[in-house]
This record gives C-alpha cells, structure tokens and sequence, in this order.
C-alpha cells in the first residue's frame, strides 16, 4: 500500500475527529490552549509533538509531484515548521494562541479541519 494513502487515513480520522471535537466542545478547547499559553511546558510539549510528527510525515512522504503525495507533503512541512516556530519562538507562539483561543476562531478552525479530515478520508478510503 502506498504511504501517502496510509497517512492520509491516519490524518483523515484524527482531523475529523479533531475538527468535530474543536467545533462541538468550543468552551473545552478554549480552556486548553488558555492553558497552554499559561504553561510553557505543556505548550514546548505541543511544539515537541508538531516538530515530531512533521519530521515523520517528510520523511516518509516528501514528494513534490501532485495530489496526494503533494498535499500530505504540504501538511508535513507545515506541522514541522509550526514545531519549530513554537521551539524556538515561544513567546510568539504564545501571543498567538491568545488571539486564536476566541470561540469564533474555535469554531472556524474546527470546521476548517474537519473539511480538510474528509478530503484525507476521501482520498485514502
């Protein structure tokens, strides 16, 4: 099986569950990234995570061809560079989570999530 699908179904169940839990539990995911940004441990914790699982995804899936090899790169690279910039930019991370933990933005990011879920459960399944 080809690895682009096997991480498109592993990223297509955990963002639509993902999504589905940012947009149904606005109040909870709030709280967690206030909670985040007040413990630095829990959020270089985060930053470790997203660095860990972008180097995972680029190593096994860094082609820069088109469709799903390229969107699954695309992600990795992302993820990646958002654990480095929390690494090693943590007050700038910080003051970001701040503006994005409004319920709107919740709300929006769980939708945008959720669609991006489906469209890697699409293309795997």
């Amino acid at each position: 099986m080809n690895i682009s699908i096997i991480i498109a179904q592993v990223l297509g169940i955990t963002f639509t569950v993902l999504g589905l839990s940012l947009f149904t539990n606005k109040k909870a995911s709030a709280a967690l990234l206030e909670e985040a940004v007040k413990n630095k441990t829990l959020l270089w914790v985060f930053g470790f995570i997203s660095l860990t699982m972008g180097a995972v995804m680029i190593s096994l899936n860094n082609f820069w061809t088109s469709g799903l090899p390229l969107f699954i790169t695309i992600l990795g690279w992302l993820t990646l560079l958002k654990g480095v910039g929390i690494l090693v930019f943590p007050n700038s991370s910080d003051s970001f989570y701040r503006k994005v933990k409004k319920e709107n933005t919740m709300v929006f990011a769980g939708l945008v999530v959720f669609i991006i879920g489906l469209i890697l459960l699409y293309n795997g399944f």
